[in-house]
């Protein structure tokens, strides 16, 4: 069997539709605060117990398995959270870098194209001066009122 794409549902019989980028994210971010959440409510219930209780060997229980419990949870949802935002940011920059790769292909493919339409000019001719009002030795620069 092949790998399935965490990107990816069953449209259909064989037909695969990419999942909205939207529903991911939400997804892995409910993940990370319903986790931390859960920890509150442990944390919440260590204090309600130790609360009730006034002989400290009667309270350690309590901060034992729910005061440890919870404050593990909200550091791991916490983790989640912040990895799931790393991860985008990544994804983000990923998808940015290859922008840039096939817009840079793009203009030198252009380039190219252009130099092969006009014949074999020299590579310094193909590209026009960058700044018109620069004067190179022995030429006046070009007025600027036209």
């Amino acid at each position: 069997m092949g790998e399935t794409n965490v990107n990816e549902q069953t449209g259909g019989p064989g037909k695969a539709r990419p999942t909205t980028r939207l529903v991911v994210d939400v997804v892995r971010a409910l993940r990370g605060w319903v986790v931390a959440a859960a920890g509150g409510v442990l944390l919440l219930g260590c204090y309600l117990g130790v609360s009730k209780q006034t002989d400290v060997a009667m309270q350690l229980p309590y901060v034992v398995s729910g005061g440890f419990g919870g404050l593990a949870l909200v550091l791991i949802g916490s983790a989640l959270l912040v990895a799931d935002r790393v991860e985008a940011t990544q994804a983000a920059q990923a998808r940015a870098t290859a922008q840039i790769d096939d817009l840079h292909s793009l203009i030198i493919a252009a380039a190219t194209t252009g130099l092969e339409a006009e014949g074999s000019k020299p590579a310094a001719d193909a590209y026009p001066q960058q700044n018109a009002y620069a004067a190179t030795p022995g030429t006046a620069a070009p007025s600027r009122h036209g």
